[in-house]
């Protein structure tokens, strides 16, 4: 009997290494999956979580989770590991410090990269002292003595702790990121999510891996002694991580194409060793397999419901912890064989089991929520906007290496923002250089207009004046008929001196601005080609400055007069319509010859028109086709509204 005794307390001895070593696991999965610039600060954070949790389990929480029971709630004596019997209760109290740290370390992860230290470690004195242990005594408090507590009188069955140390820690995490808030920079101004990078990824596999060793100690150990079942309950649990990564996967696949394969192999087989944990002693592989798939799904389905709430959990520790426990916890009732189960009734038994995740919520949330508060309001939770761009390491532990990281990255920031400002500030000044230059250029054809009005036009005038006075007193016939067909040339000099001043100066366009412009150009030309112009100007066009006002004009006239010179078109159309706050459409087309742009680059006027499209800043398309007519398609930003 005594050398039984010495395997099982042996046992124990080994599978409280093996949970210890998860401590590892976490350190690397964690540090894997931050910034570089808080890996240091993670890694300190996991060994503070665990001398916290260690001590505050020492001195309160063994007692509150495995003493005796007071109205099946809480636990009594025992504080400070006092009267405890011999060296097996040394080694059972060993073996639970290691789930009370796990649960700490946990939340701990979920909340890196914009808590501050002192604010984990309150939170860690807590969950380690009271926040655990209360529920676990709901559950386990008589596994080490015979007694009965609040759950476990019910019926309520959590094998290793999905519940109990898993659950319990997520929904813990969960308070903390959202009494927290995101990282900086972790949703986009559109409320898209951001990857704000890993340091080590495959640091991080190694972690994963360490923990899944790790959890053959934490499944295997909880059965308190080493029997022909530890075989079954080992292989279920490497085959539900299995299976995790494949329903994972599956489910990436299937519904969130966008997401990362990485993070869901991660996720599966995480969430697989989870929900196992309820049940691996009461289940056959085939069944195992069935729990870590589901798991698998669930997890990656509570990780795209995070984001979809803008929730920032560092290393997904709620929808692996909390609903990879809650699916373990519904599922081994589920699967379970009925003789496995505590109550003569499956149903009766599921009802148990959704009654206890409710309160593993109730309790954990509820008391995490309410601690997480009273430190963000005393203490303070959060590390300074400034703090959190530099990094922890630097914050929290001074490292050299990250500051000279940080000081490169900043003077590389600011020389990158100085030669930004410097483009700016060039591109505005060339902006108003070309806005002068068009200024410039029409005030030369106005002043072109002007001479061509006051001497030419006004002479030719005069001389037709003139010329009728001197037909009135030719007798001659032959030079009266030749007399008259100099003034009707003269007349069609005059009228097109007079179109063109109009073109050199449109006076519409200075007068009732731009859409009524554009009516008289089309009406003009109409009248002057015979072809049929249809114009269509919305209303509320965006408040254009002078310049791109004369350039949208200037484009319309040039693919107008282009028109009426070479398409050999019967029909046009002008349109200006304001699509968006941001964003006009200019339209010109024509039903005429059309022309192949492969070999005609410069056909329509394009030249100039693509010139005056790039003051505009406006995207230019042309379509044009031998026989079937030409369309201009400029789309003009609206940049002054």
């Amino acid at each position: 009997m005594d050398s039984i005794n010495e395997v099982n307390h042996l046992w124990l001895l080994i599978c409280t290494c093996f949970v210890f070593f998860m401590q590892a696991g976490f350190v690397c999965y964690e540090v894997g999956f931050v910034q570089p610039k808080n890996v240091i600060s993670v890694a300190m954070e996991n060994i503070v979580a665990f001398v916290t949790a260690s001590l505050a389990f020492y001195m309160v929480g063994f007692s509150f989770m495995f003493g005796r029971s007071l109205f099946g709630l809480i636990g009594t004596g025992h504080f400070l590991l006092m009267d405890l019997d011999g060296g097996y209760d040394f080694i059972f109290v060993l073996y639970q410090m290691m789930f009370a740290a796990t649960s700490v370390t946990i939340f701990s992860g979920s909340m890196s990269e914009r808590t501050g230290l002192k604010s984990l470690v309150i939170a860690a004195v807590a969950v380690g002292a009271v926040i655990y242990p209360v529920f676990g005594h709901w559950a386990w408090g008589g596994i080490y003595s015979s007694q009965q507590t609040f759950l476990s009188r019910l019926g309520y069955m959590d094998y290793a702790g999905a519940t109990v140390v898993h659950a319990t820690a997520g929904w813990v995490a969960l308070a903390g990121i959202i009494a927290v808030g995101p990282r900086k920079g972790r949703w986009d101004e559109h409320g898209r999510p951001r990857r704000l990078g890993r340091s080590n990824i495959p640091f991080a596999t190694v972690g994963m891996f360490i923990l899944w060793f790790a959890w053959f100690g934490f499944n295997g150990g909880n059965l308190l002694k080493f029997d022909d079942r530890i075989g079954v309950i080992l292989i279920n649990t490497n085959l539900a991580a299995c299976a995790g990564v494949v329903g994972a996967v599956a489910v990436t696949f299937l519904l969130a194409k966008d997401q990362s394969l990485m993070e869901a192999i991660f996720n599966g087989a995480l969430g697989g060793l989870v929900a196992i944990t309820a049940g691996s002693d009461m289940l056959d592989p085939g069944r195992s397999i069935l729990v870590g798939l589901v798991a698998g799904a669930v997890v990656t389905l509570g990780s795209l419901l995070l984001l979809r709430l803008h929730i920032d959990d560092a290393v997904n520790a709620v929808p692996i912890h909390a609903f990879g426990g809650v699916c373990g916890a519904l599922m081994c009732v589920l699967l379970a064989p009925q003789e496995a189960l505590r109550l003569s009734s499956r149903l009766a038994q599921l009802g148990v089991q959704m009654l206890g995740v409710l309160l593993n919520f109730v309790w954990s949330f509820g008391t995490a929520t309410l601690l997480f508060q009273i430190i963000k309001r005393t203490a303070g939770l959060r590390v300074s906007e400034q703090e959190e761009k530099k990094g922890l390491n630097i914050v929290e532990f001074s490292d050299v290496y990250s500051w000279m990281h940080y000081l490169k990255e900043e003077n590389y920031e600011n020389l990158t923002q100085d030669l930004s400002e410097t483009i700016r500030e060039q591109n505005a000044m060339l902006r108003r250089q070309s806005d002068m230059l068009v200024v410039t250029q029409e005030k030369e054809r106005e002043k072109i207009a002007r001479d061509l009005h006051d001497g030419v036009g006004q002479s030719l005038v005069a001389l037709k004046i003139n010329l009728g006075l001197l037909q009135n007193r030719i007798r001659d016939e032959k030079l009266r008929e030749q007399t008259g067909k100099i003034i009707r040339h003269m007349e069609g000099t005059i009228a097109e001196t007079r179109d063109v001043i109009r073109n050199l100066r449109p006076v519409g366009l200075e007068k009732d601005g731009l859409a009524q412009g554009i009516y008289d150009l089309c009406g003009r030309l109409r009248e002057l080609s015979g072809i049929n112009i249809r114009c269509n100007v919305s209303g509320g066009l965006p408040p254009w400055n002078e310049t791109e006002e004369i350039n949208i004009y200037r484009i319309v006239q040039e693919c107008l007069t282009n028109i009426l010179k070479h398409s050999g078109a019967s029909e046009a159309e002008v349109a200006l319509l304001r699509l968006s706050d941001r964003l006009a459409l200019l339209r010109i087309a024509d039903n005429g010859a059309g022309f192949d742009r492969s070999q005609d680059q410069a056909g329509f006027g394009l030249t100039t028109i693509r010139e005056r499209a790039d003051m505009l800043g406006a995207k230019l398309l042309v379509e044009s086709e031998k026989g079937k007519g030409t369309r201009i398609l400029l789309e003009v930003p609206c940049e002054n509204d």
